[in-house]
């Protein structure tokens, strides 16, 4: 028996047929909408929620067991930003009508650079003879439904035998959609370059990346050239299972690897990837800091979009926010939830340990934005309705993020007999990077405060490193040298980083010999 199930969100509506009884979350997903599920359908994070037939329930514990409607906000996850050059590209043809790919001087000779995020994806259209951009269009990953982090995408490829393919199907069907909205016929596109972490690059290529999440953590392939030949597509080398072709991209964007002197290189996401050094080569290091940083995880925590609270400070002791399109605060995403943290340490809401105190326990001036959870943990309420609040639980996994990316920078250091305050500078890749406030990153521990004033953020630099290799053909060369030159370092049992993860849990910052 099969049921009628409608989807309805703000950005399609569909109708399919689903066996009876299925998941409503594997439902949803069969009709391409993108649900926000960051553990992946295994019922731990919450944040699934939708309304069917009029009732709000968990998408991911709910069975179809009757015909009817299921509703749910997309934007955060289904919409796709676009800024294409009018007039370039229309319909899969050329301002001149010429079609694509017809030998004229006038028809652009279309390529396409791909920022392969777990969390987000970019895809740059470029005219490769005149190397101007076409168009630029960015979307929550098509692949979220079935987790928020690469792991949780491994374990959907261990427990399905078709899993792989069902997610390098969900991301070349929207890499495909994206082309189509900029206005171009995908099949006219000459090449795609495809950066991103060894894992995502696996399932574009529909190779299982299940052996990276395993021990000893070694990917199928490195894309050096031991990957099947696909036709028109080619792939940023990676390091290694957690070193992928975002990080090459991205340090070769970055020029580091031509700059003499020390420098270090980071991309904080739902891994934190770094890589210490110069012209003389680079160690790597990637550490799990989970997906706090992108929202996932924390109760009220979002995506980078409208009515998300990104910036927090004190104004007259008084913790003031602002949100993104200064609509009004929905959640918080990784930038304000720094903000926020370093807002609360500095006036003593949360202790050095990381405890966020009760309403009896707090600063006076803060008491009346105190609240407690029945277990005796302080909340703390950022809006003024309460809608929007960190909890104690939230505390914690932020602290967890951050002492991973602070141990894996310490562990660095180390293993090059460095200390933080001889580096260069601190090169922060990556969206997030462009807009962390880097004082309030030191203030929570993050990253040596030394290096808060040495910081240059790159953007999106696996996408423009992409972009570079499909333009210039030295450019690729030194991208495809680049794992020659990049010893990486494995953190899993690593001694080092086992001493170093839980002194960087305290919010305290150590003066000791490695800072």
């Amino acid at each position: 028996m099969t049921r009628c199930l409608t989807v309805k969100t703000d950005c399609r509506e569909k109708t399919v047929r689903v066996p009876d009884g299925e998941n409503l979350l594997e439902a949803i997903r069969r009709t391409g909408a993108v649900l926000d599920a960051p553990c992946g359908g295994n019922g731990t994070c919450g944040k699934c929620l939708v309304k069917w037939n009029g009732r709000t329930v968990r998408a991911c514990r709910t069975a179809v067991s009757e015909d009817g409607t299921v509703s749910f906000t997309e934007t955060k996850a289904g919409a796709i930003v676009t800024e294409a050059a009018a007039g370039r590209v229309s319909e899969g043809k050329p301002s001149g009508g010429s079609a694509l790919g017809e030998a004229s001087p006038q028809d652009p000779e279309l390529v396409l650079a791909v920022d392969l995020g777990t969390t987000t994806v970019a895809a740059e259209l470029i005219d490769r003879k005149s190397g101007e951009r076409i168009g630029l269009a960015s979307a929550w990953n098509a692949q979220s439904p079935y987790g928020a982090d690469v792991l949780s995408r491994c374990r959907f490829c261990m427990d399905r035998p078709d899993g792989t393919a069902v997610l390098r199907d969900a991301i070349r069907d929207q890499i495909r959609g994206m082309v189509l909205r900029l206005g171009a016929d995908p099949a006219r596109i000459r090449e795609t370059m495809i950066a991103g972490n060894t894992v995502m690059q696996h399932l574009y290529a529909g190779i299982s990346p299940v052996s990276i999440a395993r021990a000893p953590f070694r990917p199928e392939v490195t894309f050096t050239g031991d990957e099947p030949a696909e036709q028109g597509v080619s792939y940023a080398p990676c390091v290694a299972g957690y070193v992928g072709g975002d990080i090459t991209a991205g340090l070769l964007a970055s020029g580091l690897p031509e700059k003499k002197g020390r420098s270090l290189f980071l991309d904080i996401g739902t891994n934190g990837e770094m890589a210490l050094g110069g012209a003389d080569g680079f160690v790597a290091c990637a550490v799990a800091s989970g997906p706090a940083f992108e929202g996932a995880g924390i109760v009220c925590g979002t995506a980078a979009v409208n009515g998300a609270v990104s910036r927090v400070r004190l104004e007259n002791g008084v913790p003031v926010y602002e949100t993104i399109g200064g609509e009004p605060a929905k959640g918080i995403c990784g930038s304000g939830l720094i903000d926020l943290l370093a807002v609360l340490i500095d006036s003593g809401v949360v202790t050095g340990s990381g405890r966020l105190l009760g309403p009896d326990e707090a600063p006076e001036a803060f008491r009346s934005r105190m609240g407690e959870d029945g277990n005796g943990n302080g909340i703390f309420y950022l809006t003024g309705d309460r809608s929007v609040f960190l909890t104690a639980g939230d505390v914690r996994n932020l602290q967890l993020a951050k002492a991973a990316v602070r141990a894996g920078i310490e562990v660095l250091l180390r293993e090059t007999g460095l200390r933080a305050e001889e580096l260069d500078h601190l090169c922060l890749a990556g969206g997030f990077g462009t807009v962390l406030n880097v004082r309030s990153a030191a203030a929570i521990g993050m990253i040596p405060p030394c290096l808060a004033e040495k910081t240059v953020p790159l953007g999106n630099s696996s996408l423009a490193g992409a972009r570079a290799a499909l333009l210039d053909r030295n450019a690729r060369e030194e991208l495809m040298k680049l794992p020659s030159r990049i010893r990486y370092l494995e953190l899993s049992g690593n001694g080092d980083f086992n001493e170093v993860f839980p002194e960087q849990m305290t919010f305290y910052e150590e003066d000791d010999e490695w800072n």
